[in-house]
């Protein structure tokens, strides 16, 4: 009996109704948009070392160039990619950072009141920001512009922002229609870490 209302009291309960698919398609989404950050992460990394290595070797041989030329820039691009591609895991693992005086209240009522405000407010802001992203990217790629360091085309980097964009869109979109359902917003089981309190 303890054992079963210990493991219940870890295992985040499973959603139901309509709006269930709908999350799973979202979380199914946020995980892949996840898995390029993590990738973006790691591409980083590799190329703020190459940069150092460079710089460090550079001033001994003089053959040795003394960086990559497209660090600041890719660095940037990966950057923001990884931002935005993890944010949707991050909202629904319920690891951004919020206030919890309230939510930790224990008024029901009041906190799925918030979480439906909160979504409601989130998604116009995401659903925007996705929409003028393509427009943006749209119009770099019609335009053909390409970045003064490296020549790359800018729609390149902007389309992986835009998907982004729309990952997070879409994440919150489902958290609206589950917050209006009556399900649990958040999952603990896609969190990657624990939420500082």
């Amino acid at each position: 009996m303890n054992e079963t209302s210990n493991e219940n009291s870890v295992t985040p309960p499973e959603l139901h109704g309509p709006a269930a698919a709908l999350q799973r398609a979202a979380d199914a989404v946020s995980l892949f948009g996840a898995g390029i950050a993590g990738l973006c992460v790691v591409s980083l990394t590799m190329l703020v070392l190459i940069d150092i290595f460079l710089a460090f070797f550079s001033g001994f041989l003089s053959f040795v160039p003394s960086g990559t030329g497209i660090g600041w820039e890719y660095s940037a691009y990966l950057m923001g990619a990884a931002f935005l591609l993890g944010s949707g895991m991050t909202l629904r693992a319920g690891l951004q950072l919020r206030v919890e005086l309230v939510v930790s209240s224990g008024k029901e009522k009041l906190v799925r009141f918030l979480e439906i405000v909160s979504a409601a407010l989130g998604t116009a802001v995401t659903v925007s920001l996705t929409l003028w992203l393509f427009q943006f990217t749209l119009r770099n790629f019609q335009y053909g512009d390409v970045s003064q360091e490296s020549f790359t085309p800018l729609w390149i980097p902007q389309s992986v922002l835009t998907f982004g964009a729309a990952v997070l869109a879409f994440q919150m979109i489902a958290r609206l229609v589950t917050a209006l359902s009556g399900n649990p917003v958040n999952s603990s089981k896609l969190g990657a870490a624990s939420a500082i309190e």
